[in-house]
C-alpha cells in the first residue's frame, strides 16, 4: 500500500523512517521500543517489563494481557525475534488520516513475520478498533506478514506454561543436570512423575525439576497444555530428539 510511513528506533538508539514497502522485520526486530508504555496514577493497565529467553533482553509491555501474549512468544519453539512496540505506522486512509504502534513483532525461524495487536475481547465490537485493524490487517496481507488479534488465551494453557519457566536458564545449572535430563527424557515417552522419579541419586531435587522443565522449555519435549500439569502428564520426546 503506497503512501505509508513506518518510524522504528534501531539497536542504536536512532530515529529510522522508511516506507512500509521497504520496512524490513529482520532490522525492526533487534531494536528498541517506538514508544514506552506510559505509568500514572490511577491508570487501569498495568505495564511493566519481560525478560524474554528467546532473545536474551528485556521488553515493555503495556498490559497484562500483553504480558499474556508474550509468555506465550517466548514458550514458542518457532519464535526466534520478538520485540515490543516495534514501530509506528502513518499514512491517510480515505478521510482519516491513521497512525497506530502496533504491540507485538514476532519473527519465525521459517523468516516468517507475526505482527500482534492485543486488545480485550469486549473492546473488539468497537467501530474505531476495527477500522484500526481491518487498517493494519490489510496492510500486513500486503506485504506478506501475518496478522492476530490477540484477546486472551486458554487460563490452563498459560498456567502451564508460566510453571514450566523454571526451565528457561536451563544454562545456568549445575554441569551434567541438562545433559542427563536430555539423556532420560529423549530416549522415551514418560510422565511426569516418572521422569521426576529418575534424578539420579546425587542430584539436587529442585535443580533436577529445572533441569525437566528446560527440557520441555527448549521444545525438546512435548506435552499436552491443555491439560493441568501433573505426575501422570505424558513427556514425549520431539521429533529429531535424541538421546
Amino acid at each position: 500500500m503506497r503512501g505509508v510511513t513506518l518510524r522504528y528506533c534501531n539497536v542504536a538508539g536512532d530515529d529510522v523512517t522508511t516506507t512500509w514497502e521497504q520496512a524490513r522485520a529482520d532490522l525492526i526486530i533487534d531494536g528498541l521500543p517506538v514508544r514506552v508504555p506510559p505509568t500514572y496514577r490511577g491508570q487501569r493497565s498495568y505495564p511493566g517489563v519481560f525478560w524474554a529467553a528467546t532473545i536474551h533482553r528485556t521488553l515493555v509491555y503495556e498490559s497484562l494481557l500483553e504480558l499474556d501474549r508474550l509468555w506465550l512468544a517466548d514458550f514458542d519453539p518457532t519464535v526466534v525475534g520478538i520485540c515490543t512496540q516495534p514501530f509506528q505506522i502513518a499514512a491517510r486512509d480515505g478521510a482519516a488520516q491513521r497512525s497506530h504502534v502496533p504491540d507485538i513483532l514476532l519473527l519465525h525461524e521459517d523468516r516468517k513475520v507475526t505482527l500482534v495487536d492485543v486488545k480485550p475481547a469486549a473492546l473488539l465490537d468497537k467501530p474505531a478498533v476495527r477500522a484500526q485493524f481491518d487498517w493494519t490487517r490489510t496492510l500486513c496481507r500486503d506485504k506478506g506478514w501475518r496478522y492476530e488479534v490477540f484477546s486472551g488465551a486458554d487460563a490452563t494453557v498459560l498456567r502451564n506454561v508460566k510453571a514450566l519457566a523454571i526451565g528457561r536458564r536451563g544454562a545456568r545449572l549445575p554441569d551434567g543436570y541438562l545433559d542427563q535430563a536430555r539423556a532420560t527424557l529423549c530416549g522415551e515417552v514418560l510422565t511426569l512423575g516418572e521422569a521426576l522419579a529418575r534424578r539420579p541419586g546425587t542430584y539436587e531435587d529442585t535443580s533436577w525439576r529445572v533441569a525437566v522443565a528446560a527440557c520441555v522449555w527448549s521444545g525438546e519435549i512435548t506435552l499436552n497444555l491443555r491439560r493441568p500439569l501433573n505426575t501422570e502428564t505424558i513427556l514425549s520426546p520431539s521429533v529429531g530428539a535424541a538421546a
